[in-house]
């Protein structure tokens, strides 16, 4: 390859890393407002999008009034969800463009611009939702929230200055299983999303059938994330070492926040669900689904780091192509 399509220059602008790692991070309370807007049911606790209110003061979204939007929970949550969103929307656009000016490796500026889409996606879905009181564009909204901010983080992971540096990993023997664990981190990232929207049907729907699937999938994310774990041992030295105690880590506290929040929004049905508007009440739900985030970040981390360092197998074999170009970093057995 290309040095400028694998490697980061010793000059490259700091920016676009910065940038990426600034969009990510207020990405994270976009989802947990995200989380609370639908706990709530307070997607519709404002009439409008851009232009809120109409016909009743027609306010700019930037100019709403402070006094309304601290009216009630429900207000409150949706208008700094739809805040937070336009930070995020403009700290992806100078990402993308301060990638493209001064980033000149190919994956780096293809993942910017697929985070800034997928922002604007998300961000159109959201306001089509509002502007036509649709529950499927609802659940579709919420379905691609964590899509959307892993991919921010998958753009602020290869902007690092540690996968920039990063070269294919040498020594490694073709009975390690490289193309195993590829596999594993590919699989353990669907599966996570498949959980999600699992999640997502039951937190809108509430259906029976919903909860089945979304239990079962427990189960086949928790065996494929511990398998994805247990074979990182392959990155030990070339990686970020806390990979795998976060994917662990995680995974341990997603599933104790899944059943705290069975245990707390379960028993309410009908008009208990209907009256359980308290912060109280969306806590543990809320931080279900911002974990769940992390938890899908950390296996799209594992993909890009797995893929980055160890050697593709040649077609019809299972020995690694040779490694060409810069000295490789020696992996631990």
């Amino acid at each position: 390859m290309r040095a400028s399509d694998n490697t980061m220059p010793a000059s490259a602008s700091p920016w676009p890393r910065r940038l990426a790692l600034a969009t990510l991070i207020a990405a994270v309370p976009l989802v947990f407002f995200g989380g609370t807007v639908t706990t709530l049911h307070a997607g519709l606790a404002i009439d409008g999008w851009l232009v809120l209110d109409r016909g009743h003061g027609d306010h700019f979204l930037w100019l709403y009034p402070v006094d309304k939007w601290l009216r009630d929970a429900g207000t409150f949550v949706e208008h700094t969800h739809r805040l937070l969103g336009s930070i995020v929307g403009l700290l992806a656009i100078a990402t993308a463009v301060a990638t493209w000016r001064t980033d000149r490796r190919r994956t780096q500026r293809v993942l910017s611009l697929a985070a800034l889409l997928a922002v604007v996606l998300q961000g159109v879905i959201g306001g089509l939702r509002v502007l036509e009181r649709s529950e499927d564009l609802a659940f579709l909204h919420g379905a691609i929230a964590q899509a959307v901010f892993a991919t921010l983080g998958a753009s602020w992971v290869a902007a690092s200055a540690g996968f920039g540096a990063a070269r294919r990993a040498r020594g490694i023997d073709p009975g390690q299983g490289i193309g195993e664990l590829r596999g594993r981190s590919l699989f353990a990232a669907a599966v996570v999303y498949a959980e999600i929207v699992a999640g997502t049907w039951l937190r809108h729907g509430g259906a029976s059938i919903a909860l089945a699937v979304h239990g079962l999938l427990v189960l086949v994310v928790i065996a494929a994330v511990a398998r994805l774990a247990s074979g990182l041992h392959l990155l030990e030295g070339a990686a970020p070492a806390r990979l795998r105690t976060s994917l662990l880590a995680l995974l341990a506290v997603q599933f104790a926040l899944g059943l705290a929040s069975f245990a707390v929004v379960r028993p309410l049905s009908g008009a208990q669900a209907t009256a359980a508007t308290g912060l109280g009440t969306s806590i543990f739900p809320t931080l279900h689904v911002l974990t769940g985030g992390c938890l899908l970040l950390a296996c799209v981390a594992s993909v890009l780091w797995v893929h980055r360092l160890l050697p593709a197998p040649r077609a019809g074999t299972s020995e690694p192509r040779p490694v060409e170009g810069a000295r490789g970093i020696e992996v631990a057995r």
